[in-house]
């Protein structure tokens, strides 16, 4: 399925982002950001032109737009279930957000049952359990950088079950079965863009 190009510049995106979400939740917005504009610009080495990084990055900004605003956090299960919901659209219809991006962005979260029919909205679902589980990966690192993680300290973690236990690694590894990326591919390319953010 072909996505509208987004026009809007990632100012207005920002801008947004500074509404809604903390300073301290930003970075995993921003190493989202990355890893998805990382991801298009990989596809459009392969097939040039096919992907645009601008939409990618922006709609990787703007994954987790509604998070924060939804109460009660304490009930995790309650709390997924409206997180990319109706608030999202809500959100990023306040900056004209297009419709079939505001699908791809509620359909990274599996709750709400919207089917990834797009390469953006798969990619999405794949790099945002990484880039949380890459974060968790420098955490562990003597300077806890993420310019200290390698790309085999990644893969060898993703063994450990007890490890960042909250990460899907299924989500993670759908990169194989619905990209035809190798998740050692993907964990290059995420990684290699965090490490600029």
């Amino acid at each position: 399925m072909n996505l509208i190009i987004l026009h809007i510049p990632r100012e207005i995106c920002l801008k947004l982002v500074e509404k809604y979400v903390s300073p301290e939740s930003r970075l995993h917005l921003f190493n989202a950001e990355a890893g998805m504009a990382a991801l298009a610009k990989y596809f459009n080495e392969i097939e040039p032109g096919s992907e645009d990084e601008h939409t990618w990055a922006m709609c990787g900004l703007l994954h987790d737009i509604d998070y924060e605003q939804i109460a009660g956090k304490e009930n995790m299960e309650a709390h997924m279930h409206e997180h990319c919901g109706p608030l999202t659209e809500k959100f990023l219809k306040e900056i004209d957000f297009p419709d079939d991006l505001i699908r791809a962005i509620q359909s990274h979260n599996e709750v709400q049952d919207i089917p990834r029919d797009s390469k953006l909205a798969k990619a999405l679902f794949a790099v945002d359990g990484l880039t949380g589980f890459i974060v968790a990966v420098s955490k562990v690192m003597p300077d806890k950088k993420v310019a200290s993680v390698k790309i085999e300290s990644v893969l060898k973690r993703f063994k450990e079950a007890r490890f960042a236990a909250a990460v899907n690694r299924e989500h993670i590894y759908t990169c194989e079965t619905e990209l035809g990326i190798p998740r050692e591919k993907l964990v290059e390319i995420v990684l290699g863009a965090m490490k600029k953010v």
